[in-house]
């Protein structure tokens, strides 16, 4: 079912100054889908940065991986047949891609993207 890691997203308080550190620890530009999600390519992975929120408030508990799969719904239901419960999504982003977050019977987020690529 998983493919490869598409996106490690950290939820952040200043996306800002998190994307222009990443950036040049990686010596990458930082690029934007939209005001309020930052990102910068990082070698075979994207590190995206969002603003925290209730539902994730960043800090350890903040990072999501994010797994290419080539059909979100019948990912979305094969993790939920192994116990893991949908926590957002899914939804259809700026960019088009679909995207859904899961949580797994431990408490760990699962991301899961549909994208095209890979």
């Amino acid at each position: 079912m998983f493919k490869v890691v598409d996106s490690v997203v950290l939820f952040v308080a200043d996306i800002e100054a998190a994307a222009r550190w990443y950036a040049a620890l990686l010596s990458a530009e930082v690029e934007y889908e939209n005001a309020f999600y930052a990102y910068v390519r990082g070698p075979g992975v994207i590190l995206g940065f969002h603003p925290a929120d209730d539902k994730c408030p960043g800090g350890i508990g903040g990072t999501t991986v994010y797994w290419a799969v080539a059909d979100l719904q019948a990912s979305i239901a094969q993790l939920q047949a192994r116990g893991a419960r949908l926590y957002r999504g899914p939804i259809v982003t700026s960019l088009g891609a679909q995207a859904a977050m899961l949580v797994d019977p431990f408490g760990c987020s699962i991301g899961l993207m549909s994208s095209g690529r890979g």
